[in-house]
């Protein structure tokens, strides 16, 4: 009996600890300050792998198979955007993940092995980043019960629009709707869906109240929505990374959420990023109003 109170006594100082460690507003950074996580007050994470700029003079290219480099430029700027504008409007902040040291040395959308190439070193800063956003959901989910996640990235295709990446294909997003509806446990709304059986995934992807179509009304053009329902056959498009096919998936049972891929002109450049970040506050509290039943 004495080491079951004890037991539970070391169980509340831990938990009491736990609560105490993350502060809402406070940035927490790793020593290197390769990656950093800023704890909101919403259900709402946002992570953002491939912005950042840092460079080891020391550090390898990674070149292993599959391996991308290329930078997502003004991605991080763009989160911080929205970040401050959460907070003017309505008080309230999203959880915020970046990851600032160059994908051409870590890619923080990829499983451990490609995102490395191998190099043991990075390994503590790759898991830095995971373990970030798993606190995140850990938080968020506890006070909110469902929490929307968001993996921010940056295209360089034709066509200015956002790509919204629900872990469906350009072709899966051609189908009709009843086919699309079968294929609601690929998606990265599949944990909603299992929650609320009022909704199917066409409602989520092309309905009135679709993120891609809140959007576009907003003045920010976007693929799927009812306004654009899908890519054309030519059209590039990204459908979801590793990030989003993590955790979303049904081992995060309250979580869904979908990859933004975001066009430069009108969205990440300078004069484009208060007028998105502004755009993209607003259709989030329309969004919540709706799948989440709150508002803040």
């Amino acid at each position: 009996m004495r080491f079951f109170k004890l037991s539970l006594f070391l169980l509340l100082i831990s938990s009491f600890a736990y609560a105490q460690k993350w502060e809402v507003g406070k940035t927490y950074t790793d020593q290197e300050k390769w990656t950093e996580f800023t704890v909101g007050n919403l259900p709402l994470i946002i992570s953002v792998p491939h912005g950042g700029t840092i460079t080891l003079p020391d550090g390898a290219t990674r070149d292993c198979k599959g391996a991308v480099t290329v930078t997502d430029s003004k991605t991080i700027e763009l989160a911080k955007e929205i970040e401050k504008v959460f907070l003017e409007k309505y008080n309230a902040r999203p959880f915020i993940i970046l990851s600032n040291l160059s994908r051409k040395h870590l890619d923080q959308n990829r499983d451990i092995d490609e995102a490395t190439c191998g190099n043991k070193d990075l390994e503590k800063t790759w898991h830095q980043f995971h373990d970030y956003i798993d606190t995140a959901i850990s938080m968020a989910t506890q006070k909110f019960g469902k929490v929307i996640y968001i993996d921010l990235h940056g295209h360089g295709h034709t066509k200015q629009r956002l790509e919204l990446g629900y872990n469906l294909t350009a072709n899966e997003l051609r189908k009709t709707d009843a086919e699309k509806n079968q294929l609601v446990e690929k998606s990265s709304v599949v944990n909603l869906l299992a929650a609320d059986k009022n909704l199917d995934l066409v409602q989520l992807l092309n309905g009135e109240n679709a993120f891609g179509t809140l959007i576009t009304s907003a003045g920010f053009d976007a693929v799927p929505s009812k306004q654009d329902v899908a890519p054309l056959e030519e059209d590039k498009y990204f459908n979801g990374g590793y990030n989003t096919r993590r955790y979303t998936s049904t081992k995060y049972p309250k979580v869904f959420g979908w990859q933004i891929e975001s066009n430069f002109k009108g969205v990440r450049d300078a004069a484009g990023r208060p007028a998105f970040a502004k755009a993209f506050a607003d259709v989030m509290a329309q969004y919540f109003k709706v799948y989440l039943r709150t508002s803040f």
